[in-house]
């Protein structure tokens, strides 16, 4: 018998889709790579928005600082070099996007959510989350392929999906 990731399939694919919806205003459509029940915060930049409904948690996108000024430029149809309030301004909203992709994909289901809060933004790499217990998690990576190889460790971002439900 193979072996199986013990990944919740609707946590799965909500955090698939939820983010691909989220960021098709940004003409950006980037492969999942990779899935895990684990979050760990290892690139700079985190917007954190919360869920509330039937289930109550948190998404999380984690990113580089290459990553937020591809895809916050993309939203913003120009071309973004340092971040600045611009770039975290966009990627706040392109998180609340993401949230409501999430929301929508997650509807019908057992962490059905009725409502996103505001996001927020967290500057700073290397912390790990840590959950109480009954919490469901599944982080997606992505990776942006028009990101430059010689910037490979740059090029990939993750989608974190963290429930409770009531």
């Amino acid at each position: 018998m193979p072996a199986t990731l013990n990944l919740d399939p609707v946590l799965l694919e909500a955090a698939i889709s939820g983010t691909k919806t989220g960021l098709e205003m940004c003409g950006v459509d980037p492969p999942p790579v990779g899935a895990t029940r684990f979050f760990s915060a290892t690139r700079p930049i985190a917007v954190l928005v919360g869920l509330v409904g039937k289930a109550n948690g948190t998404v999380t996108v984690n990113l580089s600082e290459r990553v937020m000024l591809r895809l916050a430029g993309a939203l913003m149809c120009e071309e973004l070099a340092c971040a600045n309030e611009t770039a975290f301004d966009g990627i706040m909203e392109i998180g609340n996007m993401i949230a409501g992709g999430i929301k929508e994909s997650l509807a019908g289901s057992a962490y059905e959510v009725e409502k996103i809060t505001v996001p927020s933004l967290i500057l700073g790499a290397s912390y790990d989350v840590y959950y109480t217990r009954g919490i469901d998690i599944v982080s997606v990576e992505f990776e942006m392929p028009k990101i430059p190889i010689e910037h490979h460790k740059e090029r990939f971002f993750s989608t974190t999906i963290s429930l409770m439900q009531k």
